[in-house]
């Protein structure tokens, strides 16, 4: 029955959406769902064994700014009935919660015992999707803690944007942190209200130059009630993902019809 309403308001809202502006605008993501581009864009980034290979845009910065000074990013293995709770990691290893961004600074990775031995660090985020494949560090529960903002004069604050409740997935540069990534629901704001949904809607951008570009949270931090599956190096893993309301002042959207003031379509 789930499915059945979730199938049937996609394809109504698709029947009177608007083709999606393109350019660089102002873009709001939802509480809950749109905690899938946190866990692609940035998560993965700060797992270890990519930082510790030189493969990720965070390599060499623990201690540094990397954020805005509103973003808080935990990954919390320990959170009851979400899909990526352990209390144990596969390598044996007690599974605890995990500050990675702390007011905007970088304070820790997700290290299995390999990397948590390079790097002097805890370990307890090696995973495995069975006993037949080497653990590798892993997301639990990567969640974006709430703000003080409250979440409808986030949409206020924004004359002409994208808000940006769903997503099917994307494409991440772990080098240099650039995304693509496909809202599935989305819709115009105009004059700080969300009106018409959209189709076509694309985000392109940058991982941590997005996270420093948020300019206001919301105090409506939620996990995601679906169930998402992670894939690194062929092995498939539950993880959950959670956000409030967040506002970026700046992403390149790519739609198929220019934007006033946006200078060239995407």
């Amino acid at each position: 029955e789930d499915l059945g309403e979730e199938a049937g308001h996609a394809a109504l809202l698709g029947l009177d959406a608007r083709p999606a502006p393109a350019g660089a605008l102002p873009v709001v993501l939802a509480p809950g769902d749109a905690g899938i581009w946190l866990h692609e864009a940035v998560g993965h980034g700060l797992e270890a064994d990519f930082v510790r290979r030189g493969a990720s845009v965070y390599a060499g910065r623990v201690g540094e700014p990397v954020a805005a000074e509103k973003v808080t990013i935990v990954d919390d293995p320990g959170l009851a009935g979400a899909p990526g709770s352990l209390t144990v990691d596969d390598e044996g290893a007690a599974a605890g919660a995990r500050v990675l961004i702390e007011r905007g600074v970088l304070r820790g990775l997700l290290c299995d015992r390999l990397s948590a031995r390079h790097f002097g660090a805890a370990a307890g985020a090696g995973r495995r999707q069975s006993f037949r494949e080497a653990p590798l560090p892993r997301m639990s529960n990567t969640l974006l803690l709430a703000g003080e903002d409250d979440p409808e004069e986030i949409v206020r604050s924004v004359k002409f944007g994208i808000y940006a409740a769903r997503f099917s997935g994307g494409q991440v540069n772990l080098g240099g942190g650039d995304f693509v990534f496909a809202v599935t629901e989305g819709y115009l704001i105009e004059d700080g209200r969300r009106t018409a949904p959209l189709k076509g809607v694309n985000l392109i951008g940058n991982g941590p130059a997005a996270l420093r570009a948020v300019s206001m949270v919301g105090a409506d931090a939620r996990l995601s009630s679906s169930v998402w599956t992670c894939t690194k190096e062929g092995q498939n893993l539950f993880v959950g993902v959670g956000m409030p309301t967040v506002k970026i002042d700046r992403l390149t959207v790519g739609g198929t019809r220019l934007a006033e003031g946006t200078g060239r379509s995407g």
